[in-house]
This record gives structure tokens, sequence and C-alpha cells, in this order.
């Protein structure tokens, strides 16, 4: 398992991506191309080669961005004044030119991400398509209601009712680790709500959705609808949060920078809506069937290699059948390819950055020295950020390998044994995000899943929510739902209409 697969970017990408990587990329403003700020390079973390280079916009070029999404909300012809219908068709149309262009886009994603190429393909594209056009379905059916009040109001007749009207521009964060998909969970429902918006994708991830910005154009998506600017959170995310024509800040990263944004928020009291940090516990219970999970269990930590805001990387299994889930875990681990994303083998690929390397070696050497690594812990490959699945246990009870997001293909494995001390940890913990249980008795998961507080409980399966279920955390995970018809109500406000008819 230490060889890496073969298969590198420059021998596997497609005509197409390759031509998109290497043009002249600029920030999408207003319908036109953007060839200005200074330049930011693009890694391939697969070989810590040079792809190419981006533009970084500064606080004029954002401000450029807001004001056109601000006039393509108020002006004559908006987004929103151009109808449902329109809308409805127009996201349709976006949802079938992403599926055309399927391969490009998972092209950028393996290349610059380092997610292997069939998991983007059929995974985060596919379900970027699914997303659009769940939501595509929505701008004919934005409804509000007609209430009786009756003669509270010092007598007489009344009309009353309530709209629903979109909160405006948007300004959507996006994180490195599913860009495309995370991207349509804030901009899909933005759009058909009828707000415009500027996107700012992570600066070690930018191309799938200037991709993406290009496909919008190509079928018609109104200038200044939909807008990004690409650079450094600093930079260009800064600039984001001072811009005073933003209307609702959407989020999703870590809850260090989700606390930045929250206070700029507060400041002028934008919307908010932000999907944060999570420690996601995966309990077993006594009677589940450890090797049908065993697999199960991996795929949902080391998806992505780890970097899964989801990720169910604490497994908290009972005492009687843990070290039985162990060994069947540890001999999947195994099993495991590491490789270039382009490679059919491959089943791990490198993580995203330097930076996220660094990191996860560090979490890895802290557990090699405070605890048994059960599987794994190669990082010294000879190039690429390439991190061996690793699964580790016997930590003790402070070990910040069990509370914090490591965000890489890293497992821990505790014991329990008492129920009520199981959910007194669950529950005591800073973060809310998700939890998943796995066991036979339905009835007693059906229980413990109602006393779990996080945003959402999986039962027997891997913690990815459909694009009909709401997403979202409780505690320092964050504030809002993303997906579901929750996530649409983040980008529409209420008003109400009281009319005195005689």
């Amino acid at each position: 398992m230490g060889n890496l697969t073969k298969n590198t970017a420059r021998e596997s990408i497609s005509r197409d991506a390759l031509q998109f990587i290497q043009s002249e990329k600029g920030h999408y403003i207003n319908g036109d191309w953007v060839h200005a700020g200074s330049r930011l390079d693009i890694i391939d973390p697969s070989t810590e080669e040079l792809l190419g280079r981006l533009y970084e916009a500064d606080q004029s070029i954002v401000d450029d961005a807001v004001s056109a999404a601000r006039r393509a909300f108020d002006g004559d012809t908006t987004w929103r004044k151009i109808g449902p219908h329109e809308r409805e068709r127009l996201l349709h149309k976006l949802a079938d030119a992403i599926e055309a262009d399927s391969e490009v886009l998972s092209d950028l994603i393996a290349v610059e991400l380092g997610l292997p190429k069939q998991a983007a393909l059929h995974f985060e594209v596919a379900k970027t398509v699914q997303t659009f056009r769940y939501y595509a379905g929505f701008p004919t059916k934005i409804a509000g209601q007609t209430l009786d009040i009756g003669p509270e109001m010092g007598g007489g007749e009344f009309f009353s009712y309530t709209t629903h009207e979109p909160v405006g521009v948007v300004a959507a964060i996006i994180p490195w680790n599913a860009p495309l998909l995370v991207g349509a969970w804030k901009i899909a429902p933005a759009l058909a709500a009828g707000c415009t918006v500027v996107v700012k994708p992570a600066e070690d991830v930018s191309l799938v959705l200037l991709r993406l910005a290009k496909l919008a154009e190509d079928v018609g998506i109104p200038k200044g609808v939909f807008n990004v600017v690409t650079g450094r959170g600093s930079i260009t995310g800064q600039a984001l949060l001072d811009s005073e024509g933003v209307d609702k800040f959407a989020f999703t990263g870590s809850t260090a920078i989700g606390k930045h944004i929250y206070r700029a928020a507060a400041d002028r009291i934008v919307r908010i809506s932000l999907e944060l940090g999570g420690k996601n516990p995966a309990v077993v219970l006594e009677d589940a069937d450890v090797s049908a999970i065993a697999p199960a269990l991996c795929m949902a930590a080391f998806a992505n290699s780890g970097q899964i805001c989801v990720s169910g990387s604490k497994v908290i299994a009972h005492k009687a059948i843990a070290g039985k889930l162990a060994t069947a875990m540890a001999e999947f681990c195994e099993k495991l390819k590491v490789g270039s994303p382009f490679s059919q083998e491959t089943v791990i690929g490198p993580v995203c950055s330097k930076v996220q390397f660094d990191k996860v070696s560090s979490f890895i050497t802290e557990g090699k020295q405070s605890g048994r690594v059960l599987s794994g812990g190669k990082i010294d490959y000879p190039k690429g950020y390439f991190i061996q699945p690793t699964i580790v246990c016997d930590l003790p009870a402070d070990s910040r390998l069990l509370h914090e997001e490591i965000f890489g293909p890293v497992i821990t494995i505790e014991t329990w044994e008492n129920e009520e001390d199981l959910l007194q940890t669950i529950n005591s913990s800073k973060f809310g995000l998700c939890a998943s249980l796995w066991g036979d008795n339905h009835g007693r998961l059906q229980r413990i899943a109602k006393r779990i507080r996080t945003g959402t409980v999986f039962i027997n399966t891997p913690a990815f929510p459909p694009v009909s279920m709401p997403t979202g955390g409780f505690r320092e995970s964050g504030v809002g739902r993303d997906l579901g018809a929750k996530g649409l109500e983040g980008f529409l406000e209420v008003k109400s209409v009281i009319a005195r008819i005689n």
C-alpha cells in the first residue's frame, strides 16, 4: 500500500480541461472575464507542479462584482423580475450544461483537489446536477399565505397575506474540499429564490467554479446574476465581508473563519448561513454486523482523503465488539490504493495542499506517539501531498485527535459501555454537525437518534446528505441549513401585507 498508483494529470486529462487550465483565467464579473489583480499559483497536489495562475481580487474588484450583482437585482430587467418560469427554465438548462460538461468538470476537480476522477465524476458532479435540478423546480412554487386576521385592528374588513421575496445579493464563500457540490448548495437555491450571487471559491480549488461561470454564461444566465471572484480569504474574502452591497453571507468552512464572518455580519445585521466544523461520532452498537459495516465506516471517513465536513472519523464502538471491528477496519484499510486521481486503481488521492498535508501529518505523528496505529500512518511519499489512510486507537481521553477536526484520512477508535455516558460525551462536544449510528435494533437506534444533539443523524448509512434533506449543525457547527426546502428558505425574506378593504 506504500506504492503509488500511476497516471499523471498531463497524461490523462481531457483536452478541453487542459485548455481551460492553460487559458488566461480572470474573474467573471457582469458577464465579462476581468484580468486584474495580483497572481496566485495553482498547484497540482499529486505532483507539486505548477498548473497555472489565477488573479486575486482586491477591494475594488470585489466592489465591482458586488455592484454588478446589485444592478442585476435592483434594475429594470432584474433576475427576480424575469419571472419564475424563466428562472426555472434557465436553471434546468444550467443543470443540463453541467451534465454535458461532466468530464471536464471532473478533470478540473481531480487535478486541483486530488479527488479521484471517478469519484469526482460519479459523485460530486452527478450530485451537483441533481442539486441544480432539484432547486430548478422551486421558482414557480414559492408561495405565501392569505390570513384571516378578523376584527382585531379596530373593526373593519381586512385582506392580509404574506409573500416570500429574495434576500438580495448573496456572497457565497465556498470551501476547497467539495467546491462544485457545496457551491451548488449555495448557488442553486439563491438563484431559484431570485437572488444574485458573488461567489468566492477557495484559492486552492477555483478552476471548477470558473468553469461553472462559463457554463452559466453559455446557457444565457443574465449579466451580473452570477459572478466569481478568486483570491485568498484574507484578501478577497475579507473584501466581500467589507462590501456594503451584500445582503447575505453563505459560508461553508472552518469554525474559526465562520466566527469571523458571523462577527462581520453582526456589525451590519447581514443575513447569514454557516456550515462549519464537525467532530462527527460514528457510534457502533454491540449488535452491529461488524464485517458488513467495516468498509462503510472506513469510506465514510477516508473518501476524498478524509476532507469531508460530515466525515465519520470518530468511531465509538461498544466494548464487546470494538476489537473485532478494529481488526476488520484495519484489514479493509490495507487494501485501499493511494495514488494519482487519474488512475483507475486509486481510492485515496492526495490531500489538497501543503498546508493541509502538514496539518494532518502533525495529527498522525501525535497519534503514533500517544496511541497505537492499527493501520497506515505513512506520510513520506517521494512527491505529492499523499497520506496513507490511518487508523489510531488507545488514545488518551484528552488527545486532540479525539476532539479536533482532522480533515484528513485518519480514523480514531474509542470504546463505550454505558449509553448515558455515551450520550453525555456526544452532546457535550462543542460541535454538533452530524452523527451516525450502526446496529440491528431499530427501536433502540431511533431512541438514541432522538437524544443526540446534532443537525443530522444517519442510521446504518454513511453521512452523505441527500439533496432533499436539510443539512447543518448545532452549537459551533453552524447556523442555518443547506439543502432541502429549508435551504431555499435561507435565501428568502417574508413580507406581510395588511390592507383595510372597507
